[in-house]
């Protein structure tokens, strides 16, 4: 959690955080040997990570510490937040790592440990005290990352350049988390030193440009409208001063780079960006065209006859158990002309990102998304846009693919009119049957949840009908996908009783219907739920054959700098 919420000077801030370090009760001057085989795999565990914190809060007492060690234990520490249960860890572990690194920072290494101790330190920023939403000491630790960066100064050299790199992803990620954290946003919107540093950058070589258009786009939307109108000035005036650059470059990196990383696209190009945004064809980026059946085709960007055909049969196979579940005879509403489904595949979140922002002026803060337009206009082409889900081994596997097709079926079989005509208790509905038509009895999220959750606590039919976009996503996905299951199960003639009722715009008798259900089957439902919970058993935990890898839409594949390879000392999971 975050403990301080104003921007601290970096020299009180480093003070206020050592003196805050409780007194270690056994401060080890033994380097930690880690378990057999190293802290790179899974037979770590949080005793390893109190020695090595033990060891390091030793070393920051000594008139000379060991900066070598110093590192080389750092960088065991980064094996650890891949390889540990982090779950075993709590909020006073997380502060004492936060302390400790501060405690280190302010003895300043050698200058030949510089920049090594730099990179490791960014790293565990934003493996440990970001990416696990433990914001612990964040007035300091920000500011220890914008001293950090300035260290470097221009210094060239492969050790520089890594460093560089992992503290623009810790600044960047960080970026990312305070979206949600206000506090935290508000640190962000006053290190005007941090921003002047990124603004800098951009005039130095491509890979380190790139990353900082990056990281302040991430920042571009912590910031008030006022700040947001002066960085997209300053940002565009930075890359005006490059010599040699022709306006199709700048154009390039700052919608490229700097735009759709604020979430922004074709609509900013066309008004308050005018002149500053490249423009990509259709066919370039999408070359691939593949006709899957007269109600469903696709438009991608890399996929081979083998996937095109999988991705079709997937999706036109589970048509059937929609049809059959309503009863639709293949009759679509009143007044839909929603004929046929376009489905986008990029090849990954980075392409999304860009090009579902750049080319078809979507929002992408998120795992894909189904646009169904205007139904009524004869003109209209639903779509859904998605990508591969490229962190996984499967090539044929394309990101909520199933869900997002249930959304298209429901739209055009089951509910009159456009997405929001009716006025509320649709989520459940939407998302639920989404879950069950693309998982079947398959769900080991929804059975998890249930287990998870208190049997007092089970939420009833009347809340899950309620449910609201914006509620946690246990609620909109997993609980919605009981609720219809159960129905589907037990009252079919009820579920069908309110696919009537929004294929004939009647809501009120739909609002009824859901009224009638949540009194009528409340008891039968939560046994129900019980008798999932039994049937399936405990699940067996994979949690210790599991990498902890990083949030897969944190980064972008673009920005890979081609010359800072993964390595035995420089190992990361993506």
């Amino acid at each position: 959690m975050l403990k301080k919420a104003v921007f601290i000077p970096l020299s009180i801030a480093i003070l206020s955080a050592c003196n805050s370090v409780k007194p270690a009760s056994s401060m080890s001057e033994t380097l930690p040997v880690g378990p057999v085989g190293g802290w790179w795999q899974h037979n770590i565990d949080k005793q390893h990570f109190a020695q090595a914190l033990s060891y390091l809060d030793n070393q920051t007492t000594l008139k000379h510490p060991d900066w070598k060690a110093i590192n080389s234990v750092l960088y065991d520490l980064r094996g650890f937040s891949y390889f540990a249960d982090l779950d075993s860890l709590n909020t006073d572990d997380y502060q004492s790592l936060s302390n400790v690194l501060l405690k280190l920072f302010k003895n300043a290494p050698s200058v030949a440990e510089q920049a090594r101790f730099a990179e490791n330190y960014a790293v565990l920023v934003y493996r440990l005290l970001t990416q696990e939403k433990e914001l612990t000491n964040w007035p300091e630790q920000l500011s220890a990352l914008v001293a950090l960066f300035k260290t470097l100064g221009d210094v060239e050299g492969l050790g520089h350049d890594y460093a560089r790199w992992e503290l623009y992803r810790a600044i960047g990620f960080s970026a990312f988390m305070a979206r949600r954290e206000p506090e935290l946003s508000t640190l962000f919107a006053n290190q005007s030193a941090l921003i002047n540093i990124l603004l800098d950058e951009v005039s130095q070589s491509s890979w380190r440009r790139d990353h900082a258009l990056w990281s302040l786009g991430y920042i571009h939307q912590l910031i008030p409208d006022t700040q947001q109108q002066q960085l997209d000035e300053k940002v565009w005036s930075k890359l005006e001063s490059i010599s040699g650059a022709s306006t199709k470059d700048k154009q390039t990196w700052y919608a490229s780079n700097y735009l759709v990383n604020s979430f922004r696209g074709l609509s900013e190009c066309n008004e308050s960006q005018q002149g500053r945004c490249i423009s990509f064809d259709i066919d370039t980026v999408l070359p691939i065209k593949h006709k899957c059946s007269d109600r469903l085709w696709i438009r991608a960007t890399s996929l081979d006859h083998e996937q095109l055909t999988y991705s079709c049969k997937r999706l036109t196979s589970q048509e059937q158990d929609f049809h059959q579940l309503f009863a639709t005879k293949m009759r679509s509403v009143a007044n839909d002309y929603n004929h046929a489904l376009q489905v986008v595949i990029f090849d990954n979140y980075s392409d999304y990102n860009r090009y579902g922002q750049l080319l078809f002026d979507i929002h992408t803060d998120n795992g894909g998304m189904y646009i169904e337009g205007t139904p009524s206009d004869p003109n209209n082409q639903a779509t859904f846009y998605s990508f591969q889900a490229f962190w996984t081994d499967d090539k044929f596997k394309v990101w909520n693919l199933n869900h997002e097709y249930v959304h298209y079926l429901d739209g055009r079989f089951n509910k009159y009119g456009a997405f929001g005509h009716f006025p509320q208790k649709l989520v459940w509905w939407s998302e639920g049957l989404a879950e069950l038509i693309a998982k079947g009895d398959d769900n080991p999220k929804a059975i998890q949840v249930l287990r998870d959750t208190n049997q007092d606590q089970w939420l009833d039919l009347e809340s899950i009908f309620a449910t609201k976009y914006g509620q946690s996503t246990e609620q909109i996905y997993q609980w919605s996908y009981l609720a219809i299951r159960y129905l589907s199960q037990h009252d079919l003639g009820g579920l069908r009783a309110l696919q009537r009722n929004l294929r004939s715009d009647f809501y009120g008798g739909y609002n009824d219907k859901l009224t009638q259900l949540a009194a009528q089957h409340q008891d039968t439902f939560k046994s129900f739920l019980t008798s999932l919970l039994n049937d399936e058993g405990e699940q067996k935990s994979s949690k210790q054959a599991r990498i902890n890898k990083e949030y897969r839409y944190l980064y972008r594949s673009y920005l890979r700098p081609p010359h800072l390879k993964l390595s035995a000392q420089h190992q990361h999971y993506f």
